[in-house]
This record gives C-alpha cells, sequence and structure tokens, in this order.
C-alpha cells in the first residue's frame, strides 16, 4: 500500500526531491527510503542527479526532465508562468519580473541565466542603441513548453 502511495505521487508529479516526498506522504525517512530504493530497484521509477536526486516515472522522457526540474523550483517556475501568461503581450524586464515574483534582481538574475541556458526563456534587446539593462526583456522562448505542459506534468 505505502509503495502504491509513493509510487502514484511520483507519477502525479513526476521530478519531486525526497524532501518533497517526505512531505507529502508524512512517512517516516525509513519507510520513504525502504519504498523508493524497491521502487528503483523493481524499475518503476529513476533517480535523475546525485546529490538532491529527483524521482520520475520510468515513462516521462528524458528531455522533459531537465525542464521539469527546472520548474520544480518555486521562482523559476514563478517566473515561467508570468512569462506564458504574457505570450502576446509586451516581454518583461528583470526588474518587472522581480516586483511580480517578489524576489531580489540578483535571485531573478540567476534563475533567468538557468531559464536562458536551457533555452526556456530568451533575452531580447528591445534598443539596438543601448545596451542598458532597462532596454532587455525576455520572453519564453520554447513555444513547445505551454501551459498544457505544465497541467501534464503537474508543475
Amino acid at each position: 500500500m505505502r509503495s502504491k502511495i509513493v509510487f502514484e505521487l511520483i507519477n502525479e508529479s513526476p521530478g519531486l526531491s525526497y524532501n518533497e516526498i517526505a512531505r507529502k506522504t508524512n512517512f517516516s525517512n525509513g519507510v520513504i527510503s525502504h519504498y523508493l530504493n524497491k521502487l528503483l530497484q523493481e524499475g518503476e521509477i529513476e533517480k535523475e542527479g546525485i546529490k538532491r536526486g529527483k524521482y520520475f516515472t520510468k515513462n516521462i522522457p528524458k528531455e522533459d526532465r531537465e525542464i521539469i526540474i527546472l520548474l520544480r523550483n518555486k521562482t523559476n517556475n514563478q517566473i515561467f508562468k508570468i512569462l506564458m501568461k504574457n505570450l502576446d503581450v509586451n516581454d518583461y524586464t528583470q526588474n518587472e519580473i522581480s516586483k511580480k515574483v517578489k524576489k531580489s534582481g540578483s535571485t531573478i538574475s540567476v534563475c533567468l541565466k538557468i531559464l536562458r541556458k536551457s533555452n526556456i526563456v530568451e533575452r531580447i534587446i528591445t534598443s539596438k542603441n543601448s545596451k542598458f539593462t532597462s532596454d532587455v526583456s525576455y520572453r519564453i522562448s520554447n513555444r513547445r513548453l505551454s501551459s498544457k505542459y505544465l497541467m501534464k506534468y503537474n508543475l
């Protein structure tokens, strides 16, 4: 029964960490370790990453796993959702994103760099004659990612 609960949780929300599974199930660490190891040995789930591993059912494609892991991060997810809502309007600057997410500019900068490196968002220079940060905005670069994608993986 507990094995099924852990498996269903990972199936419904792929990319969960050990601690997230612990919080959602209220099982003890020993119980979670036992069932995660059992599911891994049976080939029902797979673990991505070494230190802070994320758990997936085997049916999640490898190319989707990186995106899921990035969007499991709360700040990355908030930035992504803000930009998704803004697909047909003007792009957001880093300062606008910072105000909407209520995080410091440096935190947003780090997150945007990570999202850019993974080709999730792209940087747009709005004024070709200037290099000021106020003349740089961001938008979703990979149209494959959509609200359906977020819903599919329960992000």
